[in-house]
């Protein structure tokens, strides 16, 4: 990893050696080297203006203790990054995890693509992020043979609101450390990819891959990576898998009964084995939920300190819910909120995964949400987590279910509904003035099409409740007098 430190120097002077330091060591190094040898380190210099650092005149003013803090802060940032949060309830991986583990074999010198299939809800993000920070562990011996690591999560909805050119341009900044720069085009990201890559030894996981297009675009041969890589792809739809790079797979299964009663334990009652009086119950439970960790997991938080009658009416509803519907067994903690930490859920399913929790906090605190206790809650739930840099994060099953639950407020007229994130549907109701009282945020991002938009007033005055709208990549016409007298939240990029 380098983080350049632009002390005394501008990051300019560094790229062309100008200023009278540079001019002077080069015309001494070219007494003494070869014109290639002393070209490499120019070409080096170059290229270390491009990665992400500090200059110190514009990052801390000059101040020198500023920078150092800055500085430390990310280099411990980065350190807390190379290893991913991992649960402390997990229960029956430990073959899971040996299995995979064979497969990526991080000694070998070839290149591999291993996938990881099966229904949402059964652990496959789990258990990868629980392999990656063991993978960490192995090559951490030998970190000099790799070149960069990432981890590319919940592609199956960054491509939606964001699109594959900029999950193309994310995974070569993270790798390469430098700043995102935009693509023209997913050919371009394609290109640069393979011409990146194709020398470096790189740990990549794509989370959540639901399309081949997405494979494609980001993984497309294994040529594109230079020997020793490996890149694990979990998915819900094994088709994506099929493809000749993806040679290796394995099939995250059920839990076994006993595995799942006492990942449900650890939740219900913070101990491996149920209480005696509630064993019966939690059995019956645990049986209902086909040993999907997700839904024990979130079941088990729940009823955690609830009483009997309670888990009586619980298990009669779970065994009311067809086997395969998983959604609907999350509903049961989902409907069990009061308004307002429903809010903040479906808040966090459409808009928020992944933003720092302080930011929307001002935004639930002003809307009377109490978002400290509403966020205590859906924590203790396990509807939410609070991963490393304080950021929103949920699980992908959960996030179907909010936007789900949103979807259904109106599945005919987008307008009607209280929240819009989907790119089609959001720029229809504003282009066409078709917005109801009923919408309450609007999230649009033109990074997503391919042209540059301008709104007016006009096309926001039937938004009357509109309290959050967060633009990207367009712009506001008018001034806007008496109206979106209810916005709370502008965000404008």
């Amino acid at each position: 990893m380098i983080l350049p430190i632009f002390y005394d120097v501008t990051p300019n002077e560094v790229r062309h050696q100008t200023g009278r330091h540079y001019k002077r060591a080069f015309s001494q190094h070219v007494k003494g080297y070869s014109s290639n040898i002393v070209q490499q380190w120019r070409d080096a210099l170059a290229e270390v203006r491009a990665l992400k650092g500090w200059d110190l005149k514009n990052v801390a003013n000059g101040h020198q203790g500023q920078l150092i803090k800055l500085v430390v802060t990310e280099i411990l940032r980065e350190l807390k990054k190379a290893h991913l949060l991992v649960t402390d309830n997990l229960v029956g991986i430990e073959d899971r995890l040996e299995a995979v583990i064979r497969l990526v074999d991080v000694g070998a010198r070839d290149v591999r693509m291993i996938g990881i299939w099966g229904i949402g809800g059964i652990g496959k993000t789990t258990y990868v992020r629980l392999i990656m920070t063991l993978a960490k562990v192995i090559y951490n011996q030998i970190l000099h043979q790799f070149d960069g690591r990432n981890f590319l999560n919940d592609i199956r909805e960054s491509v939606k609101q964001n699109g594959l050119k900029y999950l193309q341009s994310l995974l070569v900044a993270d790798i390469l450390r430098r700043e995102r720069q935009d693509f023209t085009s997913v050919d371009e990201g394609t290109e640069e990819l393979k011409r990146r890559f194709r020398d470096k030894r790189v740990f990549i996981v794509l989370d959540d891959v639901d399309h081949a297009s997405q494979l494609t675009a980001l993984a497309a041969k294994l040529d594109w990576l230079g020997p020793g890589s490996r890149i694990i792809i979990t998915t819900r739809n094994r088709v994506v898998l099929q493809v000749p790079q993806v040679k290796w797979t394995y099939e995250v299964v059920e839990m076994n009964e006993d595995h799942a009663l006492q990942l449900f334990c650890k939740h219900a009652f913070r101990q491996g084995s149920p209480m005696a009086k509630l064993s019966a119950l939690a059995k019956g439970i645990v049986e209902t939920t086909g040993g999907l960790p997700l839904a024990l997991e979130v079941i088990g938080s729940f009823l955690s300190g609830k009483s009997e009658t309670i888990w009586e009416s619980t298990l009669e509803k779970l065994r009311a819910i067809p086997y395969a519907e998983v959604q609907d067994k999350l509903r049961i903690s989902y409907e069990a909120l009061d308004h307002q930490r429903k809010q903040i859920f479906l808040d966090i399913a459409c808009l928020f995964t992944g933003e720092d929790k302080n930011i929307p906090s001002y935004m639930w605190k002003d809307c009377n949400f109490f978002p400290e206790g509403g966020i205590d809650i859906l924590l203790l739930m396990s509807l939410i987590k609070i991963v490393p840099d304080n950021k929103l994060w949920m699980h992908d099953q959960l996030k179907d279910l909010g936007q789900e639950i949103v979807r259904k407020e109106n599945y005919g007229q987008p307008g009607k509904r209280s929240r819009l994130w989907y790119y089609e549907e959001a720029r229809d109701e504003l282009d066409n003035s078709e917005g109801t009282e009923n919408v309450l945020a609007i999230h649009l991002d033109f990074r997503v099409g391919s042209e540059d938009s301008c709104f007016t007033e006009e096309q926001f005055r039937k938004l009357s409740k509109l309290s959050f709208l967060r633009l990207h990549c367009t712009a506001l016409e008018g001034d806007f007098d008496g109206c979106l007298s209810n916005l709370r939240w502008l965000s404008l990029h």
